[in-house]
C-alpha cells in the first residue's frame, strides 16, 4: 500500500487539545527587534501562561499582539502537527493559579504573563507511505 503525504487544516477544538499536550513552545513578538523565545507554558482557561523575569524583553512587550507556536514531529512516520495561537500578551490576572507555572529557566521569576487566546489555527501533516520492500515470505 502506498499513499502520498497529506496536509490537513485543524479545527480550533483540536488545536486546543494539541496545545495542551506539550510543555514548550515559541513566543513570537514583532516590532523593531522581533524576537522568538522558547518558553515552557501551561494552558489555563483561555490563556497560554508562562513565567518570566522582569528584566527580560518579553515582559516589556506586555500589551502587544503576539504569536505562540507549538509543534510535534515524528521522524519515523514523517508526520506531525503545528498549532499557532494569536493573541495579546498581558500580565497574568491576579486570580490565575500560578502554582502550575513552573519554569525550567534559571535566574528567578518575577511575574507570570499570559497570552489571551484570540484564535487558534493548525495543520496536520500525515507522511507518505511507501510500498513495502519485497521480502521472502516466511516466519520472523
Amino acid at each position: 500500500m502506498t499513499r502520498d503525504a497529506e496536509l490537513f487544516a485543524l479545527d480550533p477544538a483540536t488545536c486546543r487539545t494539541l496545545l495542551r499536550t506539550q510543555h514548550v513552545g515559541r513566543l513570537v513578538t514583532a516590532g523593531a527587534e522581533p524576537r522568538v523565545a522558547p518558553v515552557n507554558y501551561v494552558v489555563v482557561d483561555d490563556f497560554v501562561a508562562f513565567n518570566t523575569r522582569s528584566t527580560e524583553d518579553i515582559g516589556r512587550r506586555a500589551g502587544r499582539d503576539v504569536l505562540f507556536e507549538v509543534d510535534m514531529f515524528d521522524e519515523r512516520t514523517r508526520s506531525g502537527w503545528s498549532v499557532v495561537v494569536r493573541g495579546r500578551l498581558h500580565e497574568a490576572p491576579p486570580d490565575l493559579d500560578t502554582d502550575a507555572l513552573d519554569t525550567w529557566a534559571p535566574g528567578g521569576i518575577a511575574h507570570a504573563l499570559v497570552i489571551a487566546i484570540e484564535s487558534l489555527t493548525g495543520r496536520l501533516l500525515r507522511g507518505a507511505i511507501d510500498a513495502p520492500i519485497d521480502a521472502p515470505s516466511g516466519y520472523l
